[in-house]
């Protein structure tokens, strides 16, 4: 009885993980799914046709301004912008997206700090059982308090380069777009046609752009918040220059090109910078796993042969 009585809670407590696991899983399928919804909601609202695009009403497409609230936060502003994606992905309005943000790090927190005072109270002994209590509820609630932010930030992060990653592509569609005579604007609608479902990421950013051109006095300040969501040196790069080719009047069709050729000279440096590094980060694993092994291989039998011989003697 005694031993059915002391293995009830660590069972309790695998089953609550395997519990918390899997709706974690349903939760982050459900999430995607959303997603891509609310992508395709986002475009289909910005879609303009392929002709001659209409002027827009007067206060039909308005700023979005993000609430002081979530400013007040001290997260990036590409951060905010993913609170928001975020909370909008649950169905909640981007004017409680802060207040959504504070009670899931509250939560985390709590309920972190819980896990490890459980954990503590199990595994730990009676004797230190209050100093280690009160160490684990402290790293409990920092660390539960930062993982949000952290994984909102991760985020952000990881979205960004899946949309530099994916520009040359859109600069080539943009090109095609342009050399047949299109304007920007409706080159940017056609290439979000295109993107959409193989490079969601991108797609929305743009559409967002093309909505931004529709109804900002100047083509610039729309790319130049382009830049501003994804704060990437590339990106920046690439409304640099576009600016520089709608303000003087140099062929948009060469321009992209050359931006688009850039984008992926810098994308081939960074494969081979990456691929230049691997030897040296290589270097640990071998030291730590493959030598000890070989040297076992290699000096074992003689090893063996050695202590045979002194133990005879």
């Amino acid at each position: 009885m005694s031993t059915s009585f002391t293995l009830a809670p660590a069972l309790l407590a695998i089953f609550a993980a395997i519990a918390l696991a899997v709706s974690g899983a349903i939760l982050i399928a459900s999430s995607i799914r959303i997603g891509r919804e609310a992508i395709a909601r986002r475009i289909d609202l910005v879609k303009i046709p392929e002709t001659v695009a209409p002027a827009p009403k007067a206060g039909s497409l308005e700023k979005e301004k993000r609430p002081a609230s979530l400013r007040r936060l001290g997260l990036s502003e590409r951060d905010q912008i993913e609170v928001i994606r975020r909370a909008a992905m649950l169905g909640i309005p981007a004017t409680y997206a802060a207040s959504a943000f504070i009670v899931s790090r509250i939560a985390t927190a709590i309920g972190l700090a819980l896990l490890l005072f459980l954990a503590v109270r199990h595994f730990g002994s009676s004797s230190y059982f209050a100093v280690g209590a009160f160490v684990a509820v402290v790293i409990g609630l920092a660390v539960g308090w930062l993982l949000p932010a952290i994984l909102i930030q991760m985020s952000a992060t990881r979205r960004a380069k899946a949309v530099a990653a994916s520009m040359p592509e859109a600069l080539d569609l943009m090109v095609v777009c342009v050399d047949a005579g299109l304007s920007l604007e409706n080159a940017l609608v056609r290439v979000v046609n295109e993107l959409r479902h193989s490079r969601p990421a991108l797609a929305e950013e743009l559409a967002i752009t093309s909505a931004d051109m529709q109804i900002l006095p100047s083509r610039d300040e729309a790319l130049t918040r382009l830049a501003d969501r994804v704060e990437l040196p590339s990106i920046r790069s690439v409304v640099t220059t576009l600016g520089q080719s709608l303000r003087y009047g140099t062929p948009l069709a060469q321009a992209l090109r050359v931006i688009a050729a850039e984008m992926r000279a810098d994308a081939l440096i960074q494969l081979e910078e990456r691929a230049n590094q691997l030897p040296a980060l290589l270097t640990v694993p071998m030291m730590l796993f493959i030598m000890p092994t070989i040297f076992l291989v290699v000096g074992g039998p003689a090893a063996l042969q050695l202590i045979d011989a002194f133990s005879r003697r």
